[in-house]
Parts: structure tokens; sequence; C-alpha cells
């Protein structure tokens, strides 16, 4: 990857902190001393190299290797929506995160899982690159086979063993696992006013922002069925059928749609609005949740169907607007 600046720098590795915040900056230093960064076409292995306006950087984005040897079982208190001797599925409350990662070595989905099982059954496995961290994409950490944004809250199916896991990531792969969401969002023209519509958008990474997914003609297909359920002070309450597992995959398409999510600002959703009497709504994470999920077991073959109630939350925000589901 080759980069030209902008404006200058004093330092190398706080200009790759800042176009790849999601690299930690002991890391990058890890990187330059290693010299496999360049300016101007030659190897450098000083963090401190300073950096003129018009130079060429030019490095791969290092691969973040999990603290997968030190992931220890936890006794965490997760909402249980369905449990037996080959899969778990709970219901995800928002903050919590899936797998451990830079700023949340513990308290995650993962760990939670070793603890349910109390025993070192499933092998970790190597970390992907960030362009295949899609639900579709083989699994980076023992028994996950999908994943939800850390404030994304409801549905999320995990597995007991090897078998199980690859069982429900090859129906993944072929699309047979049913996954509704509700989102509520800023309200647009381009949402039609009955029935369903089908988004049918690449979407791939962002080519500045780094912690952001776009719309781009090369990214992969991404495909969102979008049900309008009601309207009201500008807003609007959507179902939303996940058919790809893309990255951020409902926050782009709706995003994009001109609709964004109630309190995601990252992709231009109001963490403020208004209710029809002009009192304040406040937002702190996006009004996003895993509402329904159906998949077969893994074992016997039948249809296991769940639903997360909406957290609170989400609910009361629907009780002032005067929606019901």
């Amino acid at each position: 990857m080759k980069i030209i600046l902008e404006q200058d720098y004093a330092r190398l590795d706080r200009f790759l902190t800042e176009r790849f915040p999601e690299i930690p900056r002991s890391q990058w230093d890890l990187w330059i001393r290693s010299g496999k960064v360049a300016v101007k076409g030659q190897a450098v292995t000083k963090s401190g190299t300073r950096l003129r306006a018009g130079d060429e950087v030019e490095t791969e984005v290092p691969d973040i290797t999990p603290p997968g040897l030190h992931l220890l079982p936890e006794d965490l208190d997760l909402p249980t929506l369905y449990e037996d001797d080959r899969i778990w599925i709970l219901d995800k409350p928002a903050g919590v995160v899936v797998h451990p990662g830079p700023g949340h070595p513990t308290g995650t989905v993962a760990n939670a899982l070793l603890g349910r099982l109390q025993k070192e059954a499933l092998a970790l496995q190597e970390t992907q690159a960030a362009e295949d961290d899609d639900e579709e994409a083989a699994p980076l950490w023992p028994g996950l086979v999908h994943r939800l944004d850390r404030f994304t809250t409801g549905c999320l199916v995990t597995a007991k063993d090897a078998q199980a896991q690859a069982s429900i990531q090859a129906q993944f792969k072929a699309r047979t696992v049913d996954k509704r969401y509700l989102a509520l969002v800023r309200n647009s023209r381009r949402l039609p006013e009955l029935g369903s519509f089908l988004i049918d958008e690449p979407i791939g990474r962002h080519r500045l922002e780094r912690l952001k997914m776009c719309i781009t003609t090369s990214g992969r297909p991404a495909q969102t069925r979008v049900k309008v359920l009601a309207r009201v002070a500008g807003l609007a309450l959507v179902e939303c059928e996940l058919l790809t597992g893309r990255t951020h995959q409902i926050r782009v398409h709706l995003g994009h749609l001109g609709a964004p999510i109630l309190g995601d600002p990252l992709y231009g959703g109001p963490t403020r609005w208004q209710d029809e009497e002009k009192r304040a709504i406040l937002c702190e994470h996006p009004m996003l949740h895993a509402w329904k999920l159906s998949l077969d077991h893994p074992g016997s073959g039948e249809r296991v169907a769940v639903m997360a109630p909406l957290p609170p939350p989400f609910q009361t925000l629907l009780e002032r607007l005067g929606i019901e589901i």
C-alpha cells in the first residue's frame, strides 16, 4: 500500500496511527523497527522519522494477533435464549464485545463461551485480515460463527464443538440462516411507504477512515431486505433481513439510503432527536437490535427459532413514540 502525504508529520508512527486507528501505536513501532515501512522508497527503522508533504509512505497493514493463548474461561452473566449440549444462543447486551481485541482483552462472548464449557474443547484459529471480517468468513475464535457490533443487541449463536461450528458456518455461507433486525432510523424519501425492498450494494473498507465500511464497486456483494414498519416524528422503524453478512452491513446500507440509524454518528445517525411533543431523545448507542434468528440444529437438523426481546432503552423509546411491534 502506497500513501502520498498531504501534510507534514513530526513522527512516522503518529501518522500511521492516525491513518489506521484500529492498529495500536506500539504495533506500528514494532512494524517500523522490523523494516516493514518505507519512506520515499527506502526502508526506515525509526518510529520518529519526520515526514514532509509529498512524501510517499509504503507499507502493509500489520495483523493484530489475538491474545488467544491467554483466552481464559469467564463466568459472565449473559442472558440465554436457547442452549443445549451443541449450541448456545444468547441475547447479547449493548457494550459486550464478541471476541477479544485491542482495549477488550476480557469480558467478551468468547470468554463467556469458554466459561460455559469449562474445558479447552475448541482450538483457536489464526487471525484473518480485516477485509475478511464478515459473518460468512471463517471464525476467528472458538465457537464463534458470526458477530454483532459492540453496541448491537440481540440474537447471537455460538457453537460448543467443532462439528457444530462447521455446520452452522456452512449454513451462514449457504444463506439458510434467517436473521431479522429492528432499526430505528431517520425517515427518508427513499424509504417506501409500504412493503419491502432490496438494497443490493457492494460493501468494502473505507479508503481513508479505516474503522468505517462504505459502498464501493470494489467491495464484496451485500444484500439487505428492508421493510418499513412504522413512521413517526421524522423517524421510521424498519425490519432488516440480512441476505449476506458484511461488516456493518445494515448500518452502511441504511446510511446510503439517507436513513442512518438513530444513535450511530459513525454513519451519519443523530444522537439527539425530538418526539412529537418536542421532548428531547438522547441515544448513547445505535438503535439496532438482532430481533429474530432461526437455523437448523447441527445435531438433530430441526429448525431452531429464537426472538430476543427489545432492550429497555429501545422499548422505552418506541413507547414514547407510540410504536407497537
